[in-house]
């Protein structure tokens, strides 16, 4: 698969082509690429906007497409030469665009003067799908009815926020549900329309490439890279094929160490998708990881999602205080083990606890106990333990980013309790 994607470049790379190509690289389509603009900024501020000639701009588009058969192309930001050009290759190519309209930067700078709205409206006008803000929507519409123009009656638009509307010819299509998270993040807009651009250019139709991007720019704000003044976004794409993967090597390697932490009720491991909704977005074992008489162990059950509920409620849980906690393990309480984890590991463990006895009624163990321990240390520890009560077995349950970083924390904990043994 092959996108081109036309737009400005950011010596930070958290927007522009930088982040086409890599948004691009991590969804497994290759990225062709022409700049328009330089334009040298920081989270804070944009320091100028350098535009190529027409003529360089000309000199690319021709060696991209002497090179390659091109389908799909992705805008940033534009130029009204860059705009005359890539409206020529859509008539001579049939080319399907999705414009990602960058009018300002969040910073405020303005990329676009009344003549270049002119040629904003040609171009979508000949455009599969636009993407703008809700802020770049209601300008763009503005200014449309201000010089009475019209707009194709099929172009699809995508007014993104919070939650994304899409329309054609003023009808509402669906609306895409989305999450706030506080995190102001540089560069959203453009790897959201990449995204949707390279699951175009696999063959998803439309709103299903919307859906998968949606889930897509989520995972690249909760990893978003930390700068001097703020975040630029971090194309990540964790899917369900991704968690499974992980489960599956997460088995894997608990399998080549004397895992003997096995509570009489056995363990389960758990990895979720990023900001799991329900059940269904967290994948487990059907069974049970189960003590042999040898002294080892055998896993029971394959791994599907929505497998198990009730170490499932602990990330559901996890995850609302720290959504990059995807994955939990319950393991065999010990409180030798405890005790030297707290007194001599305190710089590698965070630890916090619950206890049964002080549970409401009618609340789900889990749910509540994950709470109350977060709750209690402001944070979401990697240890969360309970000492039990009438009838129930007390536990310990491991925590990670995914389920490759839960068995890496056993495999750790698992030496401390050999050490602890042998004395």
């Amino acid at each position: 698969m092959v996108i081109l994607a036309v737009g400005g470049y950011d010596p930070t790379g958290g927007a522009g082509i930088s982040a086409d190509i890599k948004t691009s690289h991590t969804l497994g389509v290759y990225c062709l690429s022409i700049i328009t603009s330089i334009i040298p900024q920081t989270n804070k501020e944009v320091y100028e906007k350098y535009d190529l000639s027409k003529e360089n701009i000309e000199n690319q588009f021709k060696s991209v497409f002497e090179e390659f058969e091109i389908e799909y192309v992705k805008t940033g930001v534009l130029t009204s030469q860059s705009i005359d050009i890539l409206l020529k290759y859509i008539d001579k190519y049939d080319l399907k665009v999705i414009c990602d309209p960058v009018l300002a930067s969040t910073t405020k700078y303005n990329f676009v003067d009344e003549k270049l709205m002119d040629k904003y409206i040609e171009l979508f006008n000949k455009s599969y799908l636009i993407t703008p803000n809700r802020e770049e929507y209601n300008k763009i519409m503005e200014f449309v009815k201000n010089k009475n123009y019209h707009l194709k009656k099929d172009l699809y638009i995508l007014i993104t926020g919070i939650d994304d509307i899409l329309k054609r010819n003023s009808t509402t299509i669906n609306i895409f549900k989305g999450f706030k998270i506080n995190k102001e993040v540089h560069g959203t807009g453009c790897v959201y329309s990449t995204a949707i651009t390279a699951f175009l250019s696999k063959g998803y139709k439309l709103e299903d490439a919307i859906k998968e991007a949606k889930n897509f720019i989520l995972s690249s704000i909760i990893y978003a890279k930390k700068t001097k003044y703020g975040y630029n976004s971090n194309p990540t794409y964790i899917n369900k094929e991704t968690v499974i993967k992980n489960l599956s090597y997460a088995i894997y390697l608990l399998k080549k160490i004397n895992f003997t932490l096995i509570p009489e009720v056995g363990s389960n491991i758990a990895e979720s998708l990023p900001l799991p909704k329900d059940f269904n977005d967290i994948a487990s074992l059907t069974g049970r990881i189960i003590k042999n008489k040898l002294g080892g162990f055998y896993v029971v059950g394959d791994i599907e999602f929505g497998a198990s509920e009730h170490i499932a409620k602990i990330i559901l849980s996890a995850s609302k205080f720290n959504p990059k906690i995807r994955s939990c393990m319950n393991i065999k309480y010990d409180e030798d083990l405890i005790k030297t984890l707290k007194e001599k590991f305190k710089d590698k463990f965070i630890i916090s606890s619950f206890d049964r006895s002080e549970e409401p009624p009618n609340v789900s163990t889990m749910e509540w106990g994950t709470t109350i321990a977060c709750k209690k240390i402001g944070k979401v520890p990697d240890i969360i333990y309970d000492k039990g009560g009438l009838g129930k077995e007390p536990m310990i349950r491991v925590l990670g980013k995914d389920s490759i970083d839960v068995i890496k924390k056993v495999e750790f904990i698992q030496k401390i309790y050999n050490s602890i043994k042998e004395k």
